[in-house]
């Protein structure tokens, strides 16, 4: 049971103490630093949207300047001159020319909605060609127009309005329009109109905004909107922004701001257009940078207590962490790890105990061990026993054949396949060795081929086109003998035709492919599927398949066993095409592996 904490001791007093004392200093820093943070934190950001505030009015006048300039570029063309000056030079052709132009400014900038082109004698060139006059607009009875006149050639920036000169088309815009004189006598030749979308104003608006919550809108001197990032919602009056008290501190020279419903105001004025920018931050936005601060206060104040509580428990680890490190090793034996202590710093009875563990745990390694030998040893006999058990049937048939052709006088023939046979064997034993040169297995399946062809006639072919520098590198022996026999008994013995079976082999990486593809019979999918999860079967369960599946499975168990799970067999095989059977063993030189 533990023990309870009760301040008496001296652990327990340092820990309160200091727990006290950090707690209250993070604490009263907090409460001292709150105001001034604060203070900070909205100085500062008034000041940055003040900045904002200017570098947008900068950037708007730049816009309408570039604008101004493109209108004067237009007022001064001298075809639309020549076209205004006398009703003879009014052609069709001419109106086409300087309809094209102002078309051409229109691709040019995605921000002009019309550019139209008035006077006082019915003269209307519009920049839309398929434009029609609205019959009931009276265009010279419109601002624009007028103050256009009355200013002569100075442009005129109007405030936001419906544009609906135009039938059918009905866009919020901001107008630019000047007098279009004569450069010879300066008399009114016609009045410029460039309509100017609001998207380039509310881009510049959206650009520059401060905080999350913040954002700019436009008013000209009488407080009407000329932009509102809510400008549907403004004009139907479900919401309202305070105008008079925002505009009233154009005349307070002290007072840079107004503030409402936690949202701060501020104003500016563009000496170019008349336009008041108005700037808009959230006092959220400014607490949530306060709250930003007093989160690195807290975190500072908790690494300082946890700097100054790890200095104070050293003395208590020096007794609980070797106890601890033992008690965390000793439970590694419930996950089958088994770990050791090793060196530890602690008093000399832990230094016994933890001693003695670690002879236990060696103990106890060793005799896992020796019972996973002992389990691989099993493993290899039980392989070895099914190996042996498919030698004694084909020596059985082969001396069956030999006995044949002695009866037939085929003396020679004797000899071939009593030599095969010999070699064959002899190969087999390889002085109990496991691990044999590719060169060996591939004179052992060589034998073994002899043999059957002799027995089988001329029922199939064979062909053995392996890399010769791949002799010198080992493999298991008996690896390609069963799959042959696979090819020949369950592939080309069942089919009309003559079979072939070729035996190839090549480097993949740091592995070897050894590969045998026969044209017999193959396999359906079903078929496929059973050999591939026979594969896999261990060799306790392999009573279940044919004497086919037990081969590759036990030639596939065999290669794990001795080389890694990364290595064996694969199969592919169609009905009709044939099966492909390859063997993946990594590339181990012949003395690597004596």
């Amino acid at each position: 049971m533990r023990k309870p904490f009760y301040l008496g001791s001296l652990e327990s007093r340092i820990y309160t103490i200091f727990t006290i004392l950090i707690f209250s200093t993070i604490l009263i820093m907090q409460v001292v630093s709150f105001r001034f943070t604060l203070q900070t934190v909205r100085t500062s950001t008034h000041d940055t949207n003040r900045t904002i505030l200017n570098q947008l009015i900068r950037q708007i006048d730049s816009y309408i300047s570039g604008m101004e300039i493109i209108s004067r570029a237009v007022a001064e063309d001298t075809e639309l001159l020549h076209y205004l000056e006398a009703p003879e030079n009014r052609t069709g052709e001419n109106h086409l020319i300087i309809q094209n132009r102002l078309a051409d400014y229109i691709t040019v900038r995605e921000d002009i909605s019309d550019i139209l082109i008035t006077g006082p004698d019915s003269i209307f060139i519009s920049s839309n060609q398929d434009g029609m006059i609205n019959p009931w607009a009276s265009i010279q009875e419109k601002p624009w127009y007028t103050n256009a006149v009355d200013s002569n050639d100075k442009t005129i920036v109007s405030t936001s309005y419906v544009q609906n000169t135009f039938e059918g088309k009905y866009s919020w815009v901001v107008s630019l329009s000047r007098g279009i004189t004569s450069m010879e006598d300066s008399r009114l030749l016609g009045v410029l109109l460039v309509d100017l979308k609001f998207n380039r104003i509310s881009q510049l608006c959206q650009s520059l905004i401060g905080g999350r919550k913040g954002y700019n809108f436009i008013i000209d001197s009488e407080g009407n909107y000329i932009y509102h990032p809510s400008q549907q919602l403004v004009y139907s009056n479900i919401r309202t922004e305070p105008i008079d008290p925002i505009l009233n501190l154009l005349e307070d020279t002290e007072k840079t701001t107004w503030s409402e419903d936690g949202r701060y105001f501020m104003i500016e004025t563009s000496e170019l257009t008349g336009w008041h920018v108005v700037n808009v931050s959230s006092e959220s936005d400014m607490i949530s940078d306060w709250r930003y601060v007093q989160t690195t206060f807290a975190l500072i104040g908790l690494i300082l207590f946890l700097v100054v509580g790890f200095a104070t428990n050293r003395i208590s680890q020096g007794i609980t962490r070797p106890v601890k490190k033992l008690l965390k090793v000793m439970r590694t034996v419930e996950t089958g790890e088994f770990e050791r202590v090793g060196k530890i710093e602690a008093s000399d009875e832990i230094k016994e105990l933890a001693k003695e563990y670690d002879i236990m745990v060696g103990r106890i390694r060793e005799l896992m061990a020796a019972n996973e030998r002992e389990h691989e040893l099993k493993r290899k006999s039980d392989l070895k026993a099914l190996q042996a058990q498919i030698n004694p049937h084909f020596l059985y048939n082969t001396l069956d054949s030999i006995i044949w052709m002695a009866e037939m006088d085929q003396s020679s023939e004797v000899v071939e396949m009593t030599s095969a046979l010999s070699k064959l064997f002899r190969i087999s034993i390889s002085k109990g060795r496991e691990l044999i040169p590719i060169r060996d297995e591939l004179a052992h399946v060589q034998s073994y081929l002899t043999i059957q062809k002799m027995r089988y006639r001329d029922k199939f072919k064979y062909l053995l086109d392996i890399d010769p520098e791949l002799y010198d590198f080992t493999t298991l022996k008996i690896t390609l003998q069963p799959l042959v026999e696979n090819s020949i008994y369950h592939g080309i013995k069942e089919i009309d035709h003559e079979g072939f079976i070729k035996i190839s082999g090549w480097e993949e990486g740091d592995s070897i492919i050894l590969e045998v593809a026969d044209n017999g019979r193959g396999m359906d999918e079903n078929q496929l599927r059973e050999m591939i999860e026979g594969i896999e079967i261990p060799p306790e369960e392999r009573s279940r398949f044919s004497k086919q599946g037990m081969g590759v499975s036990n030639i596939h168990a065999r290669i794990r066993i001795y080389f890694g799970n990364e290595y064996g067999l694969t199969c592919k095989s169609s009905p009709e095409n044939g099966t492909i059977i390859q063997v993946k063993i990594p590339k181990t030189p012949r003395e690597a592996a004596v």
